[in-house]
């Protein structure tokens, strides 16, 4: 197959279910097919379209009923669709719920030839790649006891060391990661990397906005069974993560009209020159209309235009929101994303306990600075901008809130993704105590302790 042509082919896929109000409408409707309508339509997809190509990772999200498990079903083959088509390659596998499409009484080598000959791979292949599928699945003597008598988690072993060994032309995996342990999940990606290697589409559907938008390259976003966004899977990411939360913005009233606020710019704040700002043209926005961001620069600790720095050095970064809706609390934060797509550094105002005002009226004017000292690895590395709103009352009880009530509380306004990037180099020579300040993505404070004894004899 050439990389011309796509491996995953969606066109305008729609899917329609009836509801009855009550099940023997659904025999009165079957029995009088021409007659009067008993149902209601409901559709969970909608003028769906996509394509994947070979080797390519994409993210499937939205929130629940937006159509995602639908959309799933008809990719597997497992439902058809109302309208459109979804052309996959016959040898298409799927992880949509642990153990299925495995036979209970059988053992795991048996389910490996189960497996095998759906996906049309001969016995012989399937017996050439056992060792490795034991292997990988490393549930010692349980590969030969029966199936229903595993666990979630070796389940999810077996199930994910035979898709994976089986060399399937599209994975599908829905969730199925989330029961695994680090080490396991850690061993996962990179058996996927090597699939994608080979050509292997990898579609991940996660409720791990993270592993979406760190592993994936494109994604789709489902919004009540229609595309709400196809492209840049961080991207995506963003947008399924804008308008969140319970908070609800509400008139602040004439007495935010007479707040003591400095003109723009005339307090000193030590904010750049206007040729410091970037051109955010190509950059990924998403924001409602409460506020958007307006002006992105990156500087030294001096404050001039800067796009690279040596390890330890301090980057300035400055972004100015206009709002444009009556606010209580503004929240602006900032993420570091490396060229391998992790995000090796997020903090936002709330953690940075900085001030912040507790009333944000439309027309006024936001801007925050960030100036990070950069203890991380040589290499290049984007940003993105967030801005956030919550109510007084959770902003003043804050340290009483969990991170899931307090990010549940907290509603995403506006995130640019790729906002602008910068380079992370070496030291100069003659740096004390070494050229190189640390090995791995980040430095950690601490500290080490090395001292020599005479003797042989151990403790």
């Amino acid at each position: 197959m050439s990389s011309e042509t796509p491996v995953i082919d969606v066109r305008n896929v729609s899917k329609m279910y009836e509801l009855y109000a009550r099940p023997q409408d659904r025999l009165r409707q079957m029995l009088v097919p021409g007659g009067k309508k008993l149902y209601r339509e409901h559709w969970a997809l909608r003028d769906v379209s996509f394509t994947v190509s070979p080797g390519e990772s994409f993210g499937i999200i939205g929130k629940n009923g937006a159509g995602k498990s639908t959309l799933l079903q008809i990719l597997a083959g497992v439902l058809e669709p109302t309208g459109g088509e979804a052309i996959l390659p016959e040898r298409t596998t799927a992880l949509l719920e642990l153990g299925s499409g495995f036979k209970p009484e059988f053992t795991g080598r048996q389910n490996v030839f189960v497996n095998a000959a759906v996906l049309g791979i001969p016995r012989a292949e399937a017996l050439a790649r056992m060792d490795d599928i034991a292997a990988f699945a490393d549930i010692g003597p349980h590969f030969d006891q029966p199936v229903r008598t595993y666990s979630s988690g070796m389940f999810l072993r077996l199930a994910f060391a035979v898709t994976t060994s089986l060399t399937p032309d599209v994975l599908i995996i829905d969730e199925a990661l989330a029961v695994g342990d680090v080490f396991f999940r850690q061993k996962c990606y990179k058996r996927l990397e090597g699939l994608l290697a080979q050509g292997t589409v990898v579609v991940l559907v996660s409720h791990a906005m993270n592993d979406v938008a760190q592993f994936c390259r494109r994604g789709l976003l489902l919004e009540h069974g229609r595309v709400g966004y196809l492209g840049d899977a961080a991207a995506a990411v963003k947008r399924y993560m804008v308008g969140g939360g319970d908070y609800v913005p509400t008139s602040l009233g004439d007495a935010s009209r007479n707040l003591d606020l400095p003109p723009e710019g005339q307090d000193g704040d030590g904010w750049p020159a206007q040729d410091a700002f970037l051109d955010l043209s190509g950059a990924a926005v998403a924001e409602n209309d409460w506020a958007g961001c307006t002006h992105v620069a990156v500087c030294d600790a001096s404050g001039q235009p800067c796009r690279s720095f040596e390890q330890g050095e301090t980057v300035s970064i400055f972004c100015r929101y206009a709002v444009r809706h009556d606010l209580e609390v503004a929240v602006a934060g900032v993420e570091l994303i490396n060229d391998k797509r992790v995000i090796v550094f997020g903090k936002n105002t709330l953690q940075f306990d900085c001030d912040h005002a507790l009333a944000t009226p439309n027309g006024t004017v936001l801007r925050a600075r960030f100036d990070l000292k950069l203890d991380l690895a040589p290499g290049e590395y984007t940003f993105n901008l967030g801005f956030s709103a919550l109510s007084v009352s959770d902003f003043e009880r804050r340290a009483s809130l969990s991170h899931e009530e307090l990010e549940g509380r907290t509603t995403v306004i506006s995130i640019v993704t790729r906002a602008g990037d910068f380079l992370v180099t070496f030291r100069s020579r003659d740096t004390t105590p070494v050229q190189l300040t640390h090995h791995g993505v980040a430095n950690l404070p601490g500290q080490a302790t090395l001292r020599l004894y005479g003797g042989e004899s151990a403790p």
